[in-house]
Parts: C-alpha cells; sequence; structure tokens
C-alpha cells in the first residue's frame, strides 16, 4: 500500500473493519445478549447497570431499557455502602465469587452466586457478572439442615429412654432433664412415638375390682 492509499484501498480497509464489527457483534450477542445464563454488566463506579441480557430481564422481571436504568442497588439487597464495597473488591479482582440476595420485581428475593470481574465495555472500566440462581438448592440445604438436626434430636432422645431414668418409687413418674417430675406416659410419649392405650392389669383389677373377678380368671403369670 501506497503512502496515499488509494479509494479501492480504503474500500477494502472500511470493508475490512465492517466484517470485523459484525463478528464482534455476533460474538457479543452468542456469548452475552443470547446467553442462557443471567448476565450483567455494571459501572463499578456508580452500580449503573450498563447492559442486560435476555436471561436477566426473564429472571428479573423487567424489560432490557427498565434493567438499563436501574442499579444493582435495586436488586441487591445488601445496603448500598455494601454493594459499593463488593463492587470494589470485584473490579479490583481481591474476589470474584459473591453470595447475594437478589431482589426481582414481584418482590420475590431470590439467593445467588455471582461471578463478577472488570472488563472494558464501551470504551470504560465495566464489571462482568454472571448470576446463578440458587435458591431451591438453599432451600433443599435448609431442610437438610433440619432433617439432621431432628434426626439429632430423635437420637438424644432414645439415648435418654435406653440411659438410667429417675423414677419415684411410689408413684413411679420420672424426672426429667430439668429436674421436673412427669407421669410415666407423658415422658415417654414427649421422647418418643410411643401411643399408649389403657386398661388394667389382672391383679389391679382384684385389688380394684374383686366382685368381677372370676374364679379360674384373670390370673396373673407365674413369675419367672
Amino acid at each position: 500500500m501506497s503512502d496515499k492509499p488509494t479509494y479501492e484501498e480504503l474500500e477494502h480497509m472500511v470493508d475490512d473493519l465492517r466484517m470485523k464489527a459484525d463478528r464482534a457483534d455476533e460474538l457479543y450477542k452468542s456469548l452475552f445478549e443470547n446467553s442462557s445464563s443471567i448476565k450483567l454488566i455494571i459501572d463499578p463506579e456508580n452500580g449503573h447497570i450498563m447492559d442486560a441480557n435476555l436471561s436477566a430481564c426473564a429472571f428479573y422481571g423487567y424489560g432490557r431499557d427498565q434493567l438499563k436504568n436501574m442499579k444493582i442497588m435495586d436488586i441487591n439487597t445488601l445496603s448500598p455502602d455494601q454493594v459499593f464495597k463488593e463492587m470494589q473488591n470485584a473490579n479490583s479482582e481481591k474476589r470474584i465469587y459473591f453470595q447475594f440476595r437478589h431482589r426481582l420485581s414481584n418482590g420475590e428475593i431470590k439467593d445467588v452466586e455471582v461471578f463478577s470481574g472488570p472488563i472494558i465495555f464501551s470504551g470504560k472500566e465495566a464489571l462482568y457478572s454472571i448470576i446463578h440462581d440458587v435458591s431451591e438448592r438453599k432451600a433443599l440445604e435448609a431442610d437438610r439442615e433440619k432433617l439432621i438436626a431432628s434426626l439429632e434430636k430423635a437420637v438424644d432422645e432414645i439415648k435418654t429412654l435406653k440411659g438410667i431414668l429417675p423414677i419415684c418409687s411410689s408413684c413411679k413418674k420420672i424426672r426429667d432433664d430439668k429436674g421436673y417430675w412427669q407421669q410415666i406416659e407423658s415422658y415417654i410419649s414427649d421422647h418418643s412415638d410411643a401411643e399408649f392405650s389403657h386398661g388394667l392389669c389382672p391383679d389391679c383389677i382384684k385389688r380394684l375390682y374383686p366382685e368381677f373377678v372370676i374364679p379360674g380368671r384373670n390370673k396373673s403369670p407365674a413369675p419367672d
């Protein structure tokens, strides 16, 4: 090429630049706009949402233009000062992984994991954030913790029932771990799934209702 390009050379340069721009636009649409992952581009100086992809719009319940007129503080449930601090951590690459709670357009709160790092967007520094909805996983983890706690409590109660229980020699009440005396039925019901049906043994029938004792019946079993 000469020092002063010809018209044909300039035209070729323009076509080449246009082709590169088209490829960059296709790549941007493929990696960002049409990605199945939730993605935001955020200004680290003020939290302004510079761009949002279609998945982000579907997740948060806002149109793209709406999101681009919002700040990340409108979505993140942390205080603005806390959000700004975390943005600075991401921009300086001190941290790239975060756990937040994000508010949707309908007011619902979602647990999210965010991977965020610095990029250059439209000629200025920005944060490129990929968001994953982990609300269902968090709910399952909470249910699992409740189940574990319930099982641990059941094991402790079983151990209590298998251990030595302080019982009154006269009325047969049991002293619990708080020092209170309970009827044996109440104590076992509180510490197990056992249920009681009530009746009278042959010895008690003889003692309480001798008139109903039939000779040869209502005998207590012989001792071992």
